[in-house]
């Protein structure tokens, strides 16, 4: 097939860029079969990717009416009362952006499937989002952050939060998996590291935005210090956790990736946080490993009386009681009841104590 053939395929396809085709080919005039049936279906599902999440940028009282199922003067009181915001038009029409709308759905626990599937075509995913099912929304996340489309990215994450308002559940089901299946093919050597870089950074200015957008609740008088244990670059899943506790009004610092241990402990004397969140994605030498936790960052702790809770993939089968720790995580949803700060009411006593004294 020549290169020619294959763009009057596309062609019919608005807003596909052609030239990319020539591009491929460089100077050869034919292509493989293989390589144009790869690129076209490429193109095509970029095309029909976009259209399937196409996300109003501003809603009208009608529109949120018909998507939440209520009558137009509901929606008008949630307004009225501030707990939608709106802006009005020069003829006092309210028009309602979708932060607004994504924080009236957070902080209300309103489950929208209809406003998740609003602007979705594709009637076999609509029919899955409508019904919660939010992991199918997973592969075309994957198909956007390898593309380096952030606002892709980020019109996937409000459509999986509108069918289920929870941060985590939308991480840990539509964000982490297709993360995974990127780092498999990079150490498979099937996608290069500078592929795997892009998606990473996409899906870290996505969560950035997403996280802005909805609701945080008010402070709650707690601290978090979130890292990444000593030799862990992988610090997306740590960065979800400390977004969330910001939604749940905890104040949190953030020390990035590879912390050395020593520098975790004297951060914790410094901040005197009530929880220290650290991640153990991965863990190559796990003596140095435990011998770091259990002398360094555990002592440092519990001498601010501080919780830690150490998180990472099989933690608990791989370390179970050797590690000293309050919480071993397999999963990021666990963060949801370890950040209930009625859990943390019964040690401000005890660790005002601990900080006038340290």
């Amino acid at each position: 097939m020549t290169v020619e053939s294959a763009a009057a395929v596309l062609t019919p396809l608005p807003e596909i860029r052609v030239d990319r085709l020539f591009r491929c080919a460089g100077q050869k005039k034919h292509l493989t079969q293989r390589k144009i049936f790869i690129t076209l279906n490429r193109a095509k599902r970029a095309y029909h990717l976009k259209q399937a999440l196409s996300v109003k940028a501003t809603y009208s009282t009608a529109d949120l009416a018909k998507l939440f199922d209520v009558n137009e003067s509901t929606v008008k009181r949630w307004s009225d009362t501030g707990d939608l915001e709106c802006v009005k038009t020069r003829g006092g029409h309210r028009r309602f952006s979708v932060g607004s709308v994504l924080r009236f759905v957070h902080q209300h626990k309103f489950s929208a499937p209809l406003l998740s599937a609003e602007g979705i075509k594709n009637e076999n995913l609509r029919v899955h989002v409508i019904a919660g099912n939010i992991h199918k929304l997973a592969p075309d996340l994957k198909e956007e952050i390898l593309a380096g489309n952030v606002n892709g990215a980020l019109n996937i994450v409000r459509t999986a939060f509108a069918a289920k308002p929870s941060f985590l559940e939308v991480c840990s089901t539509v964000v982490f998996p297709p993360l995974c299946e990127i780092g498999d093919e990079w150490h498979a050597k099937t996608i290069s590291i500078d592929q795997e870089h892009v998606a990473t950074n996409t899906v870290k200015e996505a969560l950035t935005l997403f996280q802005s957008e909805i609701h945080h609740k008010g402070p709650n008088g707690l601290k978090a210090l979130c890292a990444c244990s000593e030799g862990d670059l992988h610090d997306i899943a740590i960065r979800c956790v400390g977004y969330y506790l910001e939604t749940e009004g905890w104040h949190v610092t953030f020390l990035g990736q590879s912390t050395p241990s020593k520098s975790v402990a004297n951060a914790i004397r410094t901040h005197k946080p009530d929880l220290v969140a650290l991640s153990a994605t991965i863990v190559e030498n796990e003596r140095q490993f435990l011998h770091r936790m259990n002398n360094d960052i555990h002592p440092a702790a519990s001498r601010m009386r501080a919780r830690l809770a150490v998180g990472g993939h099989t933690i608990r089968a791989r370390f179970g009681n050797r590690l000293k720790a309050d919480h071993l995580c397999d999963s990021i949803a666990e963060f949801e009841s370890i950040a209930n700060p009625h859990n943390y009411k019964h040690r401000k006593n005890g660790q005002n104590t601990a900080r006038q004294s340290a």
